[in-house]
């Protein structure tokens, strides 16, 4: 029997916008059978300062931990799309000053967690498609910057890494904007089960870092 945990958010606990169908985690249940055992930490509307109290109920023979945290902080965020600068330069400046912050939290986040579990998979946020089109645009350019932040932040503790923006792609993956859909939920647990076996249809990149 190995133990799988899932840490963070709504990307993984997320049966409030799936229901009647399966979340995330009863999907993984299904798909894993017998040979693992899924604990779900994650909490809907968790960030970063919330990790610390999930860490602390992970149990001690967990083999895989999945992360999925950042989004939530991300829209702490979310009216410096809004903003008007005077130059461009103090848009670049705010958006810097976000993503240090950011990644200096993450960082944290993995340091506690990382020696917790035999492996380690974060997972990056996605880009939802939001009802505005010219909104969805610029949200990627603040997200682009802190899921750099994730990525390096798992290549330096040798995490690996489940890209989200690969997963949720399409509008149907999405309810209420920025949730998983009983669809996306589907599709989240196809790729953690992928991972965990190393059955996913496509090999991952190698990131060599010094």
């Amino acid at each position: 029997m190995r133990h799988l945990a899932l840490i963070g958010d709504s990307i993984l606990d997320n049966i409030h916008y799936t229901a009647p169908d399966p979340d995330t985690t009863d999907w993984l249940r299904r798909s894993v059978g017998s040979e693992w055992t899924v604990e779900l930490l994650a909490r809907d509307g968790g960030t970063m300062a919330d990790i610390g109290f999930q860490v602390g109920h992970l149990p001690t023979e967990t083999d895989t931990a999945v992360l999925s945290i950042g989004g939530n902080d991300a829209l702490e965020h979310i009216g410096i799309l809004e903003e008007r600068a005077a130059t461009s330069a103090e848009v670049l400046s705010h958006l810097a000053r976000i993503a240090d912050d950011f990644g200096s939290r993450y960082r944290q986040v993995i340091t506690d967690l990382g020696p917790r579990v035999r492996r380690l998979i974060v997972c990056t946020i996605y880009e939802p498609p939001l009802l505005n089109p010219a909104m969805a645009r610029l949200a990627r350019v603040p997200l682009a910057l802190l899921n750099d932040q994730i990525i390096r932040a798992a290549a330096r503790a040798g995490a690996d890494v489940l890209d989200i923006r690969t997963v949720c792609t399409e509008a149907s993956d999405f309810v209420m904007e920025i949730e998983p859909s009983a669809g996306g939920a589907r599709k989240i647990a196809a790729a953690i089960d992928g991972l965990i076996r190393g059955t996913l249809p496509r090999p991952p990149i190698t990131l060599f870092t010094m």
